[in-house]
């Protein structure tokens, strides 16, 4: 599940409005939740670039951005099979939690 790309309907930090997205599941916290990163196509935005050479299952329609640190806590219930994209190589993960640990100061 960590490192895979699913497309769920993401809700804004509003928490009213939702937007249909692809996310990487960064983290499972427990059997109910999980934490998840969005993905967009705009290459203009901060985050960590992840091509076709990234994956190692399955496919992106366009090369993408992992909005990094916009890390976001889901209901594990909103991923499902039929949602699933791709499955990141674990080059490219480690890549991202470096990054996440660049923007938190770890």
């Amino acid at each position: 599940m960590v490192g895979e790309i699913y497309f769920i309907e993401m809700p804004y930090s509003n928490l009213r409005e939702f937007k249909g997205r692809p996310i990487l599941i960064f983290k499972v916290i427990d059997k109910h939740d999980i934490l998840v990163l969005p993905l967009t196509t705009n290459l203009k935005r901060e985050g960590v670039v992840i091509t076709k050479d990234d994956l190692k299952k399955g496919s992106l329609k366009k090369e993408s951005v992992v909005i990094v640190p916009k890390l976001t806590a889901i209901d594990v219930s909103l991923i499902t099979e039929e949602n699933f994209i791709a499955r990141l190589k674990t080059k490219s993960f480690e890549n991202i939690q470096k990054e996440i640990c660049v923007k938190f100061e770890c």
